[in-house]
């Protein structure tokens, strides 16, 4: 109750300070991505002469959920149903996160950088989070980089999963060698990278049963914006089907991002091709071809600026077919992505596997949308938003999304409807490097989740979550 208690006071501060508060388009993060946070490179003083310089960040946040979290002592409380409250009940909770990104400065042409996380999303009152195996630090990533006459170069343990917009991507870490040419012409750029997956060969005999990942883009920056092509492939030699063929797995992109004077637009696309994990009734390969996309567009006017956002993720209801057609997979939108709170918010764990008691390294998008057996309903959202910046301190946010279905159970008189999204909030800077933001989210669940059961009582979820962070 207390916890409650501190939330709903939480809130009476957003609305003793503005009473028409519209949305914050981001909750308070409790892990931000590398990109947000790299502190500034400092210029050496004299040859020779290594410089350290630190950035971090601290957040403090907290959440109330109703009708969509059940009871905390229930095992599956944060599992694949409750998020869409097909479980009555409310749960509240506070966490945590610091870290720091040091950068040694060797020279004009060489540092070392990284990420050490003190604490990481940790849940106040969890004893799982301070058992005695529990690391008290981790060295998220450990890096050099070198920039030489034919571009820059990265070895270590990077930021991996991001590559252009957040759109289908959720910022881990992995062992990569990456390149940034600086030998084409004018407005030109590429980068190539490797990245070891699985090392199988170093512990064992046994050869070729690494997994590696290997990416190439091209991209032009023009006046107005840039534009980026990708090829994105893996190979795993680890993982065979009957007759001992190699996976191997593609997928081409293609991300935009323009401005046309007070128009800006945003735009991304993946399509899978090739061969995928999922087996067909022979034991091979099955093709891959999923499609996700997403076109998102802003207007400025003066303090105003009114957007638009439209996504969709491909499904597959026949997973026996032969074809793997689902875009929309256990690893959700991505969790660098939060357009909407409850959708693919920080908490939720439904478009996305985004919330602080997921276990490291699963994917559980809700089972209701993605199940084991290949079954995929895919997604479509179209949504409007609006930011209001009252004053230098004091931003006002709000969204409004549908969301719907492409595929439904199959054998199931089942509606597409997801459901309706509505959200309003703000971010206030109280100083320059802290700044407090609260939201309140609303989600009318459709009838996708009564799965053809029209007495099925399903129930609507709400979100009240408030986050204090700094940043040095």
């Amino acid at each position: 109750m207390k916890k409650v208690l501190a939330t709903v006071a939480a809130l009476g501060l957003v609305l003793g300070v503005t009473a028409n508060a519209l949305a914050l388009d981001q909750p308070g993060r409790a892990s931000v991505s590398e990109a947000t946070t790299a502190p500034r490179v400092p210029e050496p003083t004299a040859p020779g002469v290594a410089l350290w310089s630190v950035a971090g960040q601290w957040i403090l946040a907290g959440a109330y959920v109703g009708n969509g979290l059940g009871n905390p002592a229930d095992a599956n409380v944060w599992g694949d149903y409750e998020p869409f409250g097909l479980e009555k009940g409310a749960d509240a909770f506070y966490i945590y996160s610091f870290k720091i990104l040091p950068v040694l400065q060797v020279n004009d042409k060489i540092s070392m950088k990284g990420e050490i996380r003190f604490e990481d999303r940790t849940i106040l009152g969890e004893a799982a989070t301070k058992s005695a195996s529990g690391r008290n630090a981790d060295f998220k990533h450990v890096y050099m980089e070198w920039v030489s006459p034919w571009g820059k170069t990265r070895f270590g343990r990077t930021p991996a999963g991001a590559w252009a917009g957040g759109f289908m991507n959720s910022t881990v870490q992995g062992d990569r060698l990456m390149w940034w040419l600086n030998m084409l012409p004018e407005n030109w750029g590429s980068l190539l990278f490797t990245q070891k997956v699985v090392e199988s060969d170093y512990a064992s005999p046994a050869s070729d049963l690494d997994t590696d990942g290997y990416y190439v883009d091209l991209s032009y920056k023009a006046d107005f914006g840039k534009t980026i092509g990708a090829i994105w492939a893996t190979r795993s030699g680890s993982t065979v089907d009957a007759g001992g063929e190699k996976l191997q797995t593609y997928q081409a992109r293609l991300y935009g991002n323009y401005n046309f004077n007070a128009l800006n637009i945003e735009y991304e696309v993946n399509w899978n091709f090739g061969k995928s994990s999922q087996l067909d009734a022979n034991g091979n390969f099955q093709d891959d071809k999923g499609l996700g996309t997403a076109v998102s567009a802003g207007y400025q006017m003066q303090d105003w600026n009114f957007g638009g956002l439209f996504f969709y993720m491909s499904g597959d209801s026949d997973p026996s077919d032969g074809d793997k057609k689902n875009m929309l997979t256990r690893a959700g939108t991505g969790n660098d992505w939060n357009p909407y709170q409850i959708m693919t918010g920080d908490y939720m764990g439904i478009l996305n596997t985004d919330n602080p008691r997921r276990v490291p390294g699963s994917l559980n998008a809700n089972s209701l949308l993605v199940s084991d057996d290949g079954f995929s309903s895919g997604v479509w959202s179209l949504g409007a938003n609006v930011k209001f910046n009252m004053s230098p301190a004091l931003q006002l946010t709000g969204e409004l999304g549908y969301f719907a279905a492409n595929k439904t159970i199959p054998g199931a008189n089942q509606d597409k409807e997801l459901g309706w999204e509505a959200g309003i909030g703000m971010g206030y800077k109280i100083m320059d490097n802290l700044t407090y933001n609260a939201h309140f989210s609303y989600l009318m669940t459709g009838d996708y989740f009564k799965a053809g059961d029209a007495n099925l009582p399903t129930e609507n979820v709400y979100l009240l979550a408030h986050a204090l962070s700094m940043k040095f």
